[in-house]
This record gives structure tokens, C-alpha cells and sequence, in this order.
């Protein structure tokens, strides 16, 4: 069985003026939740990360890999940075099948998006009204290979966010 998390950057700062919305690094609130939930990320490991390129996503990857003994390899993608749910529906597909725990960072409203479509039935309530900074939905997947995940195919086993950890 395969595990796929998505998690959804920590809390960023509101852009300066002439900043790039690319540029907006996360808050010291941002920093804190990134090491809570990388926490979370590295009790479960991690075969690969797939790292959304803008630098907020950037540090929320860097701060909650400081978690695992040793970090897992991360693929850091200019593509993640504000996809499309089929783009990254279709980065999820080029998955090798040797990856059976992967991590994926990025942005709202993808993640939010692609998580409803991989829930299965009831599964999918907890993630019906929002998908806050710093949130993990953590699915299973049946044997299937990466290549052929559809809808409504994964189940929700957890679903993390700063505030629901102590």
C-alpha cells in the first residue's frame, strides 16, 4: 500500500510592496507549524518530496525535514508553484512505483482541490469546508500503481493541522 500527503505550506507573510507573490517567505507562526507537522511527516518517512519551488513551500520543506534523521531526497518543481488540480494529478501519475511514501508541498486552492478528488466517500467530509496553512491530508492508496490513481480511489487516514496537534 502506498501512503500520499499532501501538505499544504505553513503560514507565509503578506507580500511587501514590489515583492513576488513567489518570494513571500513564511512567518515565525509559519516556521513553528512546519516543524510540528514535519514531525508528523517524519514519524510516518518518506521515500521522496515534491517541493512546489516558491519559497515559502521551500521553507516549510527545509524546516519539517529537520525532523527525520536523515532528510529524504526532494524534488524542488517550478511547475507546483500555483497548478492546476490536473497538473498535479499528473505529477502525482509520474511517481515511481519504487516511491511508496511521498510528501508533496504546494499551494490552495490545488492541494485543497486534488485532496477532495482522491477521497474516498465519507472520507471526504472532513476536508469539505477548508485546507489551512500547514495542513497534511494523509491518504492510503490500494495497490494500484502511482500511474493509475483516479477519483475517489485513496482513503483519508488522517487529516493534520497545526492546531489539532498538543
Amino acid at each position: 500500500m502506498a501512503l500520499l500527503m499532501l501538505f499544504r505550506h505553513a503560514k507565509a507573510a503578506a507580500a511587501l510592496p514590489a515583492q513576488q507573490d513567489f518570494d513571500r517567505p513564511l512567518t515565525e507562526r509559519g516556521r513553528n507549524d512546519a516543524s510540528r507537522i514535519g514531525k508528523v511527516v517524519a514519524e510516518i518517512g518518506v521515500d521522496q518530496a515534491i517541493v512546489s519551488a516558491a519559497k515559502r513551500t521551500c521553507e516549510t520543506w527545509e524546516i519539517a525535514a529537520r525532523n527525520f534523521r536523515s532528510e529524504p531526497p526532494a524534488s524542488i518543481e517550478h511547475a507546483l508553484y500555483l497548478c492546476r488540480p490536473n497538473q498535479l494529478i499528473e505529477r502525482i501519475r509520474a511517481v515511481p512505483d519504487s516511491c511508496r511514501r511521498v510528501v508533496l508541498i504546494g499551494h490552495n486552492p490545488c492541494w485543497h482541490e486534488v485532496a477532495l478528488w482522491l477521497a474516498a466517500g465519507a472520507d471526504a467530509g472532513i476536508l469539505q469546508h477548508k485546507f489551512p496553512t500547514g495542513a497534511l491530508a494523509i491518504f492510503s492508496l490500494p495497490g494500484t500503481p502511482w500511474t493509475k490513481i483516479e477519483p475517489k480511489l485513496a482513503t483519508l487516514e488522517r487529516f493534520v493541522t497545526p492546531g489539532t496537534l498538543p
